[in-house]
């Protein structure tokens, strides 16, 4: 399927812009991203986005990680794009507030994302999660301990923030750059799989695929159906309560 097709559908179907809104898209350089960004551009005027901002936020992981920033400011300037970095010691956050790399990069990231959406007055924020990102958070949260909450996994659409490729596999954000002859930034810590989620990554979702390549679409539908099944169960609870504080 055509990758600008399977955005704008879902976009559709999850309703995630509407006419006239401002984005503002996290872009760390990498492929799905960088895929993301160039995606959106491409569609800007078919889905009557306002406005596309970026915002990339150096981790200060690597010792290279600089270099994603520069090259995420050639993009934005290539294009005429407004774009805002910050840099943030995620390990030394990671280690004074006692969690994993991966929370404690989540954890900052998202602060950042939205202070700079509300700094720049932006209606939402654009993530480039792929349904392979969401294929492995199901088995990291089957592996951590789970509900029915956590099996909702990513939401294509959370308050502002939203996700236009959580329907697209990763093979189809690659063939995309690889159609415009699209550069981007390798990440040399996503290849260390004494991190689960890059072994499940590598190792485990390449194999599931192979074997079931229509997982990630059956997923989807399980993921969509469990988000309404929460949405029942959250409104019965609330009538159950509201009830119970009138006859008090």
């Amino acid at each position: 399927m055509d990758i600008l097709y399977a955005v704008i559908e879902t976009i559709k179907h999850y309703d995630l812009i509407k006419k006239g809104n401002t984005i503002l898209l996290a872009c760390s350089g990498g492929a799905d991203s960088v895929a993301l960004l160039h995606i959106l551009l491409e569609l800007k005027e078919r889905l009557f986005i306002r406005d596309i901002q970026v915002a990339h936020l150096d981790h200060l992981i690597r010792k290279d990680s600089y270099k994603d920033a520069d090259f995420v400011k050639d993009i934005c300037k290539e294009h005429g794009i407004n774009c805002v970095f910050q840099s943030v010691d995620v390990p030394g956050f990671a280690k004074e507030n006692s969690l994993s790399l991966e929370d404690a990069a989540r954890t900052v990231r998202y602060k950042f994302l939205n202070e700079k959406q509300e700094q720049l007055n932006l209606d939402l924020i654009a993530t480039a999660h792929t349904l392979n990102d969401q294929i492995e958070t199901l088995f990291l949260r089957i592996d951590r301990g789970t509900g029915l909450k956590g099996l909702a996994l990513i939401p294509p659409k959370r308050d502002r923030i939203i996700r236009p490729l959580i329907c697209t596999y990763k093979k189809d954000v690659l063939e995309f750059l690889t159609s415009r002859s699209i550069h981007y930034r390798m990440d040399e810590t996503n290849l260390d799989l004494s991190i689960k989620r890059n072994l499940i990554r590598h190792e485990v979702v390449p194999y599931l695929l192979k074997t079931l390549p229509d997982f990630g679409e059956k997923l989807t539908r399980l993921r969509d159906s469990l988000e309404t099944d929460e949405e029942i169960i959250e409104s019965l609870i609330e009538d159950i309560w509201n009830e119970v504080v009138d006859i008090e």
